[in-house]
């Protein structure tokens, strides 16, 4: 037998057995693209040489039935994408690895709350996405308001409605959500709730506080704001802020880069959204999230924590919002990058994720959104009685939270 036939069997040996030593790891996501996954996935396995990756893209359309499918067939990813308002569900069920500890190690990550249930952390945020007030730079300026010191708290909101509303029979100070089953409840009205210091369900999850003080306040403003506001659903509401018939109006990240595309002569702004008052409360906004998780069943923790620390890194979660600027990193020292500087608008999305609060993590909350969103209509449609609306639909919230 040959040196050189032997060197080739030895290194071709060598080969086998680092490929058989290889940890496999399965990712399951919905966020990066095709491309930008495979990119990710090549760099964090030149990095890692002892894992292997398999990378699958998830659909929102069908993407949490398969979830739930996986689980049950006990045939779960070693990583996972969940929304947060699905953490709960899934940490419920007892699927998922606790990772309180994680929290400690990571001080500069935003957005736990997003990723708790119970008082325990199951995942780590990776992508945030939130809400902010867009404000027409020319309506402004016909009403005598100052664009550079816009409304920031909710006195000041309800003037400047007041002001741009009395400009002419087809422009509205506000833009109110209505008429579809999400928007009515997130663009403002709990975080209104939110911002004045109150909630919809207690945090050990068993009661109800939809009729507290806190709650009554922040209905009572949303229905003064109602008055001088157009409602109707959030696309269309967008569509008559880039025509210049809105001053104000709540929404997404999402929104920058389609109004600057179908309305190009439009002159907008973006700011925090207002809180109660100077003295009282905080900028609220919802808080929307995207969550890496370790499912109980992955047989190699360790491994499948490296993927997660990976793609949390500012670095590589910019990626993701470079080509989707509607979620940012949950890292804020992805503050720093130098692509918040071309993008001004969108930074103040990134800033105000610091304060934007999630939906109550219960397994209930599918449901009981469908009361909040009944309530806010009857406020600002119809014109209910603050407190005998809130009443009602408390009721019907409690009856609800019974059935844990």
């Amino acid at each position: 037998m040959s040196k050189k036939f032997v060197v080739f069997l030895l290194a071709l040996m060598l080969i086998v057995t680092l490929s058989m030593a290889k940890t496999k790891l399965v990712l399951w996501q919905f966020m990066m693209g095709d491309e930008t996954g495979r990119q990710v996935i090549e760099e964090f396995e030149a990095a890692n040489p002892d894992i292997e990756v398999e990378f699958v893209q998830l659909s929102w359309a069908n993407g949490f039935d398969k979830i739930v499918t996986a689980f049950a067939a006990d045939a779960a990813p070693d990583v996972l994408e969940l929304g947060n308002t699905w953490v709960a569900n899934f940490a419920e069920e007892g699927v998922l690895s606790n990772m309180n500890w994680i929290m400690e190690t990571n001080k500069d990550i935003v957005g736990w709350n997003s990723a708790s249930y119970k008082g325990d952390v199951w995942g780590v945020p990776w992508l945030l996405g939130t809400r902010a007030m867009f404000y027409n730079i020319d309506l402004f300026e016909e009403a005598g308001l100052d664009p550079a010191n816009p409304p920031a708290t909710w006195d000041e909101v309800l003037e400047a409605a007041e002001k741009i509303n009395a400009l002419a029979d087809d422009v509205y100070g506000f833009g109110l959500a209505s008429g579809e089953p999400y928007s009515p409840w997130q663009e403002w009205f709990l975080p209104a709730v939110w911002g004045n210091n109150g909630k919809v369900v207690s945090t050990d999850l068993k009661t109800a506080l939809f009729n507290t003080q806190e709650v009554i306040e922040a209905a009572e403003f949303y229905q003064n704001l109602s008055k001088q506001a157009i409602m109707t659903r959030q696309d269309d509401l967008m569509d008559s802020f880039g025509e210049g018939k809105i001053g104000m109006v709540v929404g997404g990240a999402h929104q920058i880069s389609a109004l600057f595309t179908s309305y190009p002569e439009t002159k907008f702004l973006v700011t925090f959204i207002p809180k109660p008052s100077n003295e009282k409360g905080f900028h609220a906004s919802f808080a929307g999230g995207e969550i890496l998780t370790i499912p109980e069943s992955c047989e190699n923790k360790a491994e499948a924590l490296k993927l997660v620390e990976y793609l949390v890194d500012p670095d590589v979660a910019m990626r993701v919002t470079k080509g989707y600027p509607a979620v940012f990193p949950s890292n804020i020292t992805a503050g720093e990058d130098p692509w918040f500087d071309d993008h001004p608008l969108e930074y103040v999305f990134f800033e105000q994720n610091a304060t934007a609060v999630p939906v109550p993590p219960t397994p209930q909350w599918t449901k009981i959104q469908e009361k909040v969103t009944e309530a806010v209509e009857a406020l600002i449609l119809d014109q209910a009685p603050v407190k005998e609306t809130l009443n009602k639909y408390n009721q019907q919230i409690q009856e609800l939270l019974d059935q844990q």
